[in-house]
C-alpha cells in the first residue's frame, strides 16, 4: 500500500514536471499557437486547388512568433498578465532570443520570396504594432496616457482575427502568384468567423483584465452573453455563405470540413467563461486551429 502511494506520487509529480515543460516549450513562446496558424495554410492551399508549397506555413509560422511574443512582453508593463507564471516567463531575458530568431528567420524568408509575397508581408505590420503605445491622449486631468491600436474600441480581436486571415489566404496567393477571386473571398470569410470565434472568446477569458486597462473589447461592451449571441449569428451567415458557394461549384471549404469546425466552434463559444482555466485556453483553444487542416488530411 505505501509503495503504491509512493510510486502514484512520484507519476503525478512526473507528469506535473512533463506538463510544466510542455508549457514553458511550447505553449508560452507561442509556438503551439505558431503552428495552429501555420497549418491552416495547407487547408487553404487544398481548398483553393494552390500548388503544395512548404513556405507559406514557414513565413507565417515565423511571423506569428513575433507579435505573440513582443505583445506578451509589453504586457508584462502595460497590462500585467494575470497567470503569475506567464508573466514571469515574460520577463526572463531568454525570451529576447525568441523574438531575435523569428525576426531573423521572417526576414530571410521575405527576402527569398517573389516581390507578391513581399507585398502581401506589409500588412503584417498591423499585429506587430497593435500592442504598441502610438497615440498620445491627454485628459482633462492633464495626464497624459499613451493608446495603443487595439485600444480603439471593439477592435482588439478583429485585428487579431483579420491578420491572420489576410495572412493564411494572402501568402499562399502570393507564394502561387495568383489574384483573388470570388472563391477565395468566400473561403476568407469562413476563416474570418472561424478564427474570429477563437479570437474573441481570449477577450472573453481577459475580460476583466481588460476592464481594469479600459480596453473596450466586445465582451465589455456587448456583454459575454450578447458575445456568445453575436458570434453564433455570424457562424450561421458564414455557413449560409458556404452553402451558397457550393451551390455554384465555387471552391470553398467543404461541408465534411465546415460543419465539425462550426460545431465545435459553437461548442466552446456556450462554454467558456471568464472562470475558464487559462491554459484550457492556450491549448484547446488555440489547437482547435489546426482541425480543418487534420480534417483536411483525414478526408483524402
Amino acid at each position: 500500500m505505501l509503495f503504491q502511494t509512493v510510486y502514484s506520487q512520484l507519476l503525478a509529480n512526473r507528469s506535473n514536471e512533463l506538463y510544466r515543460r510542455l508549457l514553458q516549450i511550447f505553449v508560452y513562446p507561442s509556438i503551439w499557437v505558431a503552428g495552429a496558424i501555420a497549418s491552416l495554410t495547407f487547408f487553404v492551399q487544398d481548398t483553393l486547388a494552390l500548388p503544395p508549397d512548404w513556405r507559406p506555413a514557414a513565413l507565417i509560422f515565423c511571423a506569428a512568433l513575433l507579435p505573440y511574443n513582443l505583445d506578451r512582453v509589453l504586457d508584462t508593463f502595460i497590462q500585467k498578465i494575470p497567470d503569475s507564471k506567464t508573466q514571469a516567463f515574460f520577463q526572463r531575458p531568454a525570451v529576447l532570443l525568441i523574438l531575435l530568431g523569428a525576426a531573423v528567420s521572417t526576414g530571410t524568408l521575405i527576402y527569398q520570396a517573389p516581390p507578391s509575397v513581399r507585398w502581401v508581408s506589409l500588412g503584417g505590420l498591423v499585429p506587430l504594432i497593435y500592442g504598441l503605445p502610438l497615440f498620445p491622449w491627454r485628459s482633462a486631468a492633464g495626464t497624459v496616457r499613451w493608446y495603443r491600436l487595439k485600444d480603439i474600441p471593439g477592435t482588439k480581436a478583429w485585428l487579431v482575427c483579420g491578420s491572420i486571415t489576410y495572412a493564411v489566404v494572402g501568402l499562399p496567393l502570393g507564394y502561387a502568384m495568383q489574384r483573388p477571386d470570388l472563391s477565395v473571398i468566400m473561403t476568407a470569410l469562413w476563416l474570418l468567423i472561424f478564427i474570429g470565434s477563437n479570437s474573441h472568446m481570449f477577450d472573453v477569458r481577459d475580460v476583466e483584465s481588460d476592464r481594469q486597462q479600459g480596453v473596450s473589447t466586445l465582451p465589455l461592451l456587448a456583454g459575454v452573453g450578447g458575445t456568445r449571441v453575436i458570434l453564433t449569428v455570424l457562424n450561421g451567415l458564414s455557413s449560409v455563405l458556404l452553402a451558397w458557394g457550393w451551390a455554384r461549384d465555387l471552391q470553398v471549404p467543404g461541408l465534411a470540413i465546415a460543419l465539425p469546425a462550426t460545431l465545435l466552434t459553437l461548442i466552446y463559444v456556450w462554454t467558456l467563461t471568464p472562470k475558464t482555466p487559462r491554459q484550457v485556453y492556450n491549448i484547446w483553444i488555440d489547437g482547435i486551429l489546426f482541425l480543418p487542416a487534420l480534417l483536411m488530411l483525414g478526408f483524402r
